[in-house]
């Protein structure tokens, strides 16, 4: 039985432990009856191949086990027939579309609140290892780190930097730096030093001007999306 198949059994029969003590609550049995047609359905699934549950197996499950049965996941199959009975095969089916989108969810968050355990720069590989995107992967960092804004920040073409200076800035965490273009900036553009955090303009400014030595005021800044 594959991880899924095998957690929704173990739920449904917890449901039905906790039915046998509440015999007047017939949504216990209700629901370990709909989690028991859901394993059979994810079995079969499995077996032929059903993008749902090719995604599962492949992105959520460590080792051997379903990987979030604390998360939305878990909650949402908890919940799973309790208080409707499932009727047919399509809502089986659109249940484990939206458990691909919960268990999204999941691995978001717990890349976000272990964001010490990843290395942005392996933000690639993270983001094949559960199924996400990689803009969906730095910003589960972002929020890890309590990046609420980024900014880019332009130094003057005439503020040359060294190849140590310029490592500096590369080192922060998240950030790119690299030359703007004739077409957006004109003859002489700046620097930039993008996906920098900071709490604000005035304080990206003086962030980049300690590491390049200048004042913060011949530096340009504005609030940007995170770039890659």
């Amino acid at each position: 039985m594959n991880a899924l198949s095998e957690y929704l059994c173990e739920q449904a029969a917890a449901h039905r432990a906790t039915g046998a003590e509440k015999p007047d609550d017939p949504r216990y049995e209700r629901s370990a009856e709909a989690l028991e047609a859901l394993a059979r359905y994810a079995e079969a699934g499995a077996a032929d191949g059903l993008f749902q549950m090719r995604y599962l197996l492949d992105h959520h499950v460590v080792d051997g086990r379903f990987a979030w049965p604390e998360g939305q996941c878990g909650r949402a199959i908890g919940q799973f027939g309790f208080d409707a009975p499932v009727r047919s095969e399509s809502e089986l089916e659109q249940f484990l579309m939206d458990l691909c989108d919960l268990a999204k969810s999941d691995a978001s968050r717990h890349i976000g609140t272990r964001e010490d355990e990843f290395d942005r720069d392996d933000a690639e590989a993270i983001a094949a290892r559960f199924g996400l995107s990689v803009d969906r992967v730095h910003h589960a960092l972002d929020t890890g780190r309590r990046y609420a804004r980024l900014f880019v920040v332009g130094i003057p073409q005439w503020h040359a930097l060294d190849a140590a200076t310029r490592a500096q800035l590369e080192a922060l965490d998240g950030v790119i730096v690299e030359p703007g273009t004739r077409d957006a900036y004109g003859d002489a553009p700046p620097l930039l030093v993008k996906n920098l955090p900071a709490a604000s303009e005035d304080d990206a400014r003086e962030r980049v001007a300690r590491i390049v030595d200048i004042e913060p005021d011949a530096l340009g800044a504005a609030v940007s999306p995170r770039v890659s």
